[in-house]
């Protein structure tokens, strides 16, 4: 969590079931059209008839859609929660980045998941993604280097500078994905999906447009 003079916070983390959910969206080649159109990740991908990948892509547009907006809710809910508490109870709860959300229920076999489709995809392809989430050099390697590496307190200041004034006061929650989606995916104000790039997360022109938009 970063955060100047209790007037804004942007808390950059990632989730387990997010990335998860991209993985096996890449492994399967459905919704093309979110994900970035370099290189195979995973390395294996399953071909499907025409039938069942129409069949899997629209149950997992439909799932992906429904775990952005209850994350959404969620974050909302924390939030709220969140003032009644000591600050160093804040600061564990958001530091806690390894944590496997609700939202995909009772892995490795996904009893909860009502689509038999998807259900048997998130099963076959949650043991090589859970393997290589905790390689050394596997995703959650990844997602923490790249939660720490955005100068984000000088995007701040060097908005400030150019605005004239304090930025107003806000909270975003950011979440990284490897290898995709293609852009931000702005859930709500406070709730951004966002790729590992550095065009997005690197870039001060990106923040400064944003700050400008929204602060």
């Amino acid at each position: 969590m970063i955060s100047a003079s209790n007037s804004w916070t942007i808390c950059v983390s990632s989730d387990v079931e997010l990335n998860f959910l991209v993985y096996v969206a890449r492994a399967y080649s459905i919704c093309d059209e979110y994900f970035d159109k370099h290189g195979a990740w995973p390395n294996r991908q399953v071909s499907l008839s025409d039938q069942l990948h129409q069949e899997l892509e629209t149950q997992w547009h439909d799932f992906w859609s429904q775990s952005l907006q209850q994350k959404a809710e969620a974050n909302i809910q924390q939030r709220a929660a969140s003032k009644s508490r000591s600050m160093d109870q804040v600061e564990v709860a958001q530091l806690n980045h390894n944590h496997v959300s609700p939202f995909v229920l009772d892995q490795p076999y996904f009893e909860a998941i009502q689509h038999r489709g998807l259900r048997e995809a998130l099963a076959a392809q949650w043991p090589s993604f859970i393997q290589w989430w905790n390689m050394p050099a596997g995703g959650q390697a990844a997602m923490h280097y790249w939660e720490h590496i955005t100068d984000l307190i000088r995007y701040v200041r060097e908005f400030e500078i150019e605005a004239g004034r304090p930025i107003q006061s806000f909270h975003l929650d950011v979440e990284l994905i490897y290898n995709g989606p293609c852009k931000p995916i702005e859930v709500t104000d406070e709730y951004v999906i966002m790729p590992i790039r550095t065009d997005y997360l690197m870039k001060p022109d990106w923040w400064n447009e944003r700050f400008k938009e929204r602060y």
